[in-house]
């Protein structure tokens, strides 16, 4: 059985979905290339869209889809290809790398998820028609993107402690121990300042979608073919979501549904919205083992390259080892803009509120002790964990997903718009 699935579309935050298809499609060998498209300073050759459209073919194949007419493929494959590539400029610009330790960790954990041993999953990459090293650049590649996108988004992203405690008050709010969904989603994009060509096109674009679910058809087929949304080549999939970490636009309704059902158009100023419950299960919070942490960040940036911020964070590390106060090196040095004031202090850290290749380093860090400096995707981190407990659930961990929920809900808007800046800033030319 063959182990591998596209892995483009389902790589989310450090979690790397549990199976990847080969990235690497056979091409017939041509011995003149041509420019698909220019993105800023750098192009998109035909022959990596074409690549690019045998991945997604052969993936949309294997999930018996119905594969969307040619012209419509490409446009969209070649938009995912532009929008990757600015994503990938911008990283660059942040100084966001994927560390070795980083990637062998995904590695690991792909092999894990499919029940493989690291050197089964490198037999079955080889059967697969790959090498294990273009294997690992589209790894890089997609946790790189995915890393930039976080980084940007939460710099838009301020969330008080007013909106929480509005939060906690709210139907939502009480809802965050109960139920999640599995949502998959179609958007026909027009504002509400359209045209009115614009709106008639919208409708009828609608009206086709709408029938085609009358008659039955695939939610997910008709999502990559019609669907304007940046998930649409995954079948429009919004993934497990509780009603807290929804848009009041869509929990107002997903909470009336039931699984299997389709919800009429939902309109706001980006368009129409359908959306699907595929499934639904329980979420029960639980007794946290909490660590309490401090932080110091050593940067990145256009002042201080690579090679500066690990002499720095060697030589703050060295302090450390002779005994300087956390506190004050923290204050002097940290990049942190949340902890450095504080000397670096986080506060009370639940399970899995860092991301995960700090919260691997936390984990097996004793009570007291420092870690040696460890590269994370825009810099280099090292940390101190000063007590630990058990806590029951409580206002602090209420709070804490409160503000993840609250976080969650405004970052899918901000990354779009953060894509749409990307793009309208950018000189693109399609050939």
């Amino acid at each position: 059985m063959n182990v591998l699935t596209n892995c483009k579309y389902k790589l989310a935050s450090c979690v790397i979905a549990a199976t990847l298809l080969p990235w690497q499609a056979s091409q017939a060998a041509t011995d003149i290339d041509f420019i698909a498209a220019v993105v800023n300073d750098d192009v998109i050759m035909e022959s990596e869209l074409a690549m690019e459209l045998t991945s997604v073919s052969r993936e949309l194949e294997r999930q018996q889809s119905i594969v969307a007419p040619a012209d419509v493929l490409r446009e969209k494959v070649l938009e995912q290809l532009i929008l990757e590539l600015l994503q990938l400029q911008a990283a660059e610009r942040l100084g966001v790398a994927i560390s070795e330790t980083m990637l062998n960790n995904a590695m690991a954990n792909i092999a894990k998820n499919n029940n493989l041993t690291l050197v089964q999953l490198h037999q079955a990459i080889v059967n697969d028609g790959q090498s294990i090293a273009s294997f690992r650049e589209q790894i890089q590649r997609t946790m790189t993107i995915d890393e930039v996108g976080k980084i940007a988004v939460k710099r838009r992203i301020n969330i008080s402690e007013k909106e929480i405690d509005q939060y906690l008050s709210s139907q939502q709010g009480a809802a965050l121990s109960d139920t999640e969904y599995l949502l998959y989603h179609i958007l026909i994009s027009v504002s509400e300042q359209a045209s009115e060509l614009q709106q008639q096109v919208a409708q009828q674009k609608l009206s086709d979608v709408q029938q085609a679910l009358a008659e039955e058809g695939d939610f997910s087929s008709l999502a990559i073919t019609y669907s304007d949304a940046n998930n649409a080549l995954s079948g429009g999939s919004l993934g497990w979501r509780s009603l807290s970490q929804l848009p009041s636009l869509f929990s107002d309704t997903v909470a009336q549904m039931q699984v299997g059902d389709i919800s009429q158009p939902l309109r706001n100023n980006s368009g129409y919205h359908i959306i699907k419950v595929a499934d639904q299960r329980g979420l029960a919070l639980q007794e946290a083992d909490q660590t309490k942490a401090n932080h110091i960040l050593v940067l990145n940036n256009e002042i201080r390259d690579a090679q500066a911020s690990k002499a720095l964070v060697d030589e703050i590390y060295e302090r450390l080892q002779k005994g300087e106060e956390f506190y004050k090196l923290a204050r002097s040095f940290s990049d942190d803009a949340n902890t450095a004031l504080k000397g670096g202090d986080m506060g009370w850290l639940n399970p899995g509120q860092l991301p995960d290749f700090m919260q691997s380093q936390l984990d097996i860090l004793a009570t007291g002790s420092i870690s040696a400096p460890f590269q994370g995707p825009a810099g280099w981190h090292i940390l101190q964990v000063s007590d630990r407990q058990k806590k029951n659930i409580g206002e602090n961990i209420l709070r804490n997903k409160a503000r993840d929920a609250l976080y969650e809900s405004k970052f899918a808007g901000e990354m779009e718009n953060w894509m749409r800046e990307l793009r309208n800033d950018a000189y693109i030319e399609i050939r």
